[in-house]
């Protein structure tokens, strides 16, 4: 693969965590505000709707997770590294990015073991909450992959994201 077809797939994969956050967010306040209204007026009803809000929030926070997680910002602390020499700045940075790949991988590995043995059907809707439970490690494997550009470039003394910029670049 070509860098360009990398910065491709990293630009996509930030859209689909942008759009995907708003929009979960977008129908959490639709749904959340449609049950206030239907407590409000006895005659209305809305079954089931507790179980995509769970969906929603399931998706909302993983993906907001790994738009900041691929941005470097989820694990940072400027004023620790601003305070220390560069030969511990850069310890320091090659530390987090292994315990963030190691953290990533444990996610992705035991994720897709709990999505494999859940089984689970929503009991109004029907539906299989592996939709749910796939939140996990989908964002896990996509965090792990940034996590090892992250490592790779602390290894080589490079600046790991942050401030504005991304892990790769």
């Amino acid at each position: 693969m070509t860098w360009t077809t990398l910065q491709r797939i990293d630009r996509a994969i930030a859209l689909i965590c942008k759009w995907g956050v708003i929009g979960s967010l977008l129908g959490l306040f639709f749904l959340l505000f449609a049950g206030v209204v239907v407590r409000l007026i006895p005659m209305l009803s809305i079954s089931g709707y507790d179980e995509i809000i769970e969906l929603l929030f399931a998706w909302m926070v993983f993906l907001g997770a790994l738009a900041l997680w691929r941005e470097g910002a989820l694990y940072r602390v400027v004023l620790l590294e601003q305070s220390v020499s560069e030969p511990i700045r850069r310890a320091i940075a090659v530390l987090s990015q292994a315990l963030m790949l190691l953290f990533a991988l444990v996610m992705a590995i035991k994720g897709y073991e709990f999505l494999r043995e859940a089984g689970e059907i929503t009991p109004f809707l029907g539906i299989d909450k592996g939709y749910w439970y796939l939140a996990v490690p989908t964002t896990g494997a996509l965090m792990a992959i940034y996590s090892a550009v992250g490592l790779w470039k602390a290894l080589r003394g490079e600046r790991v994201g942050g401030e504005g910029g991304t892990i790769l670049g």
